[in-house]
């Protein structure tokens, strides 16, 4: 069940969104493991959703702009929304598909 306050985006939205408002913080979930080997978005920060400290580096974001979440596959991303959602933050995006879906669609990553 999503909240209200959480919204899915496919790829082409979340490209969309990334290049027409620059407020957007962007956050990768994955572990530096996982990063090393494909990259990352863009301008993306990155948050481990599986470190002890997880809340509180989600909590230096700012609440009142929004945010996109992302992670592998789509199995973190809506975890990691829902608990941003519970924080306060106004709106929350989870892209679903996540990096296997953005290599898929041959979208560019950076390390």
């Amino acid at each position: 069940q999503l909240s209200p306050a959480q919204t899915v985006l496919d790829a082409a939205q979340t490209e969309a969104m990334l290049q027409s408002d620059k407020t957007v913080q962007l956050v990768d979930l994955r572990t530096p493991a996982e990063l090393k080997e494909t990259g990352k978005i863009e301008g993306a920060k990155t948050i481990n959703f599986n470190s002890p400290d997880f809340e509180a580096q989600i909590a230096q974001l700012d609440k009142e702009k929004p945010v996109i979440v992302y992670c592998a596959a789509g199995g973190r991303s809506p975890r990691a929304a829902a608990k941003m959602v519970k924080m306060g933050f106004k709106k929350v995006y989870n892209y679903s598909g996540g990096m296997n879906d953005w290599k898929a669609k041959g979208k560019k990553t950076v390390q």
